[in-house]
């Protein structure tokens, strides 16, 4: 029989592939694995862990490290091909960003639950770290402005998030393309220095 823990996590990533995030709780994880909510508590003693281990599923299926390490092509442009991924891959995705908003509201909205906060403190910690470890890479071959990672993280992933609301804003200006624009500027200006 399939491992007790990996059938707990498979159900969880069904619930969140079927309806995000937000969708994810201790009951309805346990109702679809079908066990009983202590059980799940025996493998996942936390709510915590149990968010924590979803969201880095989440994370390695969506976000690569592309061509991080790969010397051959300029540190802002491996840096930045990187974070787009952040961003939706085309136009037609940008409503997607609703599902992501949606997962904000759920965590600091009038409507906020515990468990909309834990699942965005584990993103959140999950995104930090991502991009803490390809700034590292960037950092280790002193293709950095300056080496407060974090500070660079912080600025990246604030635009990233300001750029996320601007698609989402209604009679916006703003397109993906503009967006993209941003933060390649962002990454150009402030975080990788200019080759020479």
């Amino acid at each position: 029989m399939k491992d007790r823990r990996q059938q707990i996590l498979d159900a969880a990533t069904r619930i969140v592939a079927e309806g995000g995030m937000s969708a994810l709780s201790v009951r309805a994880v346990a109702a679809a694995a079908g066990i009983g909510a202590s059980t799940l508590r025996y493998y996942f003693p936390s709510q915590r862990e149990l968010y924590d281990e979803v969201v880095g599923r989440s994370f390695d299926d969506q976000l690569s490290n592309l061509r991080i390490h790969d010397r051959a092509i300029p540190p802002a442009e491996r840096l930045l091909e990187c974070l787009l991924q952040f961003l939706p891959p085309s136009e037609d995705q940008v409503l997607h960003l609703e599902r992501w908003l949606a997962f904000y509201t759920s965590a600091v909205g009038p409507d906020r639950t515990e468990q909309g906060a834990a699942l965005l403190a584990s993103f959140a910690h999950r995104a930090r770290r991502r991009v803490d470890a390809w700034l590292a890479v960037l950092q280790q071959e002193d293709a950095l402005r300056h080496g407060d990672r974090a500070r660079h993280g912080t600025l990246l992933l604030a635009l990233i998030d300001g750029l996320c609301l601007e698609l989402l804003t209604p009679q916006s200006p703003a397109t993906l393309e503009s967006a993209r624009t941003a933060l390649a500027d962002a990454i150009g200006n402030t975080v990788v220095l200019a080759e020479n």
